[in-house]
């Protein structure tokens, strides 16, 4: 294999590709970038087996060929080259890289060890649809903040994908929090689960590309492709939990709220907070909302903002008192739209619903018990 290209080229598809790659799986090759130079292109791909990446780009190729390269020692050596022309060599046993005045050899990995189903080629057929790119990136982003961290129960670390009456709603949770929002005129019906650390990559992949991206599904996996780039997402094994019915049927009481100001004065909370002493709301004569906590290692705080109490028909709010995690909520009210934020209480102890001025963005938290 030899091929030459441009390093400002270069940099950009290995940066993407090898950003998926584990450093630490369970088999050697699985540590590495496969190249394949033929045809003027060269292909670059790399999987931590949840995801793969591929991309394709125009290359001058002398001799075509393949081979498999330790992806992190290829990512930074690609990544401080010079600018200008950049030949890559299969020489033996190593890859030899160079330009006018460097050269630099990487041994190389047994290409036959790298699983067959990340080389199969993928193209458009007539399952092929088109998806809005910023409408369902935005609202990934919006619902995945409630997903569990990897490593927890894998369910929870996904987005849901759930079907209904030729609609699509997309739904999170960790079991302390969940989000869902409504998205139009998606698709793809047979999604299911797809892990929201994956979907972050397709995201910060494709994100700055196109509107339209191609999309589509087979019983394991989900792809994402432009003519630059493929992502194969694995589908999570399971089932979601019924989370339609954790919504309350009745409130008793809804506090609108500034959204600049109730985002700084929780900013400002978590100075003492530190991210895991509950915050607590208290409400005073129906127009008043302090915000208060208590570190007993650091301090405490109280702030008074102004709020606005819609549809009490339970007489006074008076002392009416909640805590929640700081941070839970900040990441809730910050995705929301508008200017304004209505965070909706069904009594003591039960989870509230916070929402801006878009209905189709729901935001479900459990409060906390304070000290």
């Amino acid at each position: 294999m030899k091929f030459k290209t441009q390093t400002s080229v270069l940099k950009e598809v290995v940066s993407s590709v090898s950003r998926v790659v584990n450093p630490r799986p369970s088999t050697p090759a699985l540590t590495g970038l496969y190249l394949h130079a033929s045809d003027g292109f060269l292909e670059v791909i790399g999987s931590d087996l949840d995801i793969t990446i591929k991309s394709k780009i125009v290359v001058d190729v002398d001799v075509e060929g393949k081979c498999l390269v330790n992806s992190n020692k290829l990512s930074e050596i690609v990544r401080k080259l010079p600018e200008g022309e950049v030949v890559f060599s299969d020489v033996g046993s190593e890859l030899k890289i160079e330009t006018k005045s460097l050269d630099f050899t990487l041994r190389k990995l047994e290409d036959q060890d790298y699983p067959e189903a990340f080389l199969k080629k993928h193209e458009k057929d007539d399952q092929t649809q088109e998806v809005l790119v910023s409408e369902l990136f935005d609202s990934l982003k919006n619902v995945g903040i409630a997903s569990t961290p990897e490593g927890g129960r894998p369910v929870l670390t996904g987005v849901y994908f759930n079907n209904q009456d030729e609609k699509t709603e997309l739904a999170a949770t960790d079991s302390y929090r969940l989000a869902t929002q409504q998205i139009s005129n998606f698709p793809i019906n047979d999604v299911g689960i797809i892990s929201f650390k994956s979907l972050s990559e397709v995201i910060r992949l494709f994100e700055n590309e196109e509107e339209t991206l191609n999309i589509n599904s087979n019983e394991k996996d989900l792809y994402f492709f432009n003519d630059k780039y493929f992502a194969s997402l694995r589908k999570v094994e399971g089932t979601f939990p019924e989370y339609q019915n954790l919504f309350p049927k009745e409130t008793l009481f809804t506090a609108e709220i500034d959204k600049k100001e109730i985002l700084e004065s929780l900013d400002r909370s978590t100075v003492v907070a530190e991210g895991y002493i509950p915050v607590t709301f208290i409400f005073e004569n129906n127009e008043k909302l302090t915000i208060t906590t208590l570190n007993k290692d650091v301090g405490g705080g109280n702030e008074n903002l102004n709020i606005k109490i819609l549809g009490v028909e339970t007489g006074d709010i008076n002392g009416f008192q909640m805590s929640f995690n700081p941070n839970f909520l900040i990441q809730g009210i910050e995705v929301l739209e508008g200017n304004k934020v209505y965070i909706r209480f069904s009594g003591n102890e039960k989870p509230v619903v916070v929402q801006g001025e878009s209905e189709n963005y729901k935001y479900l938290l459990m409060p906390v018990r304070a000290s």
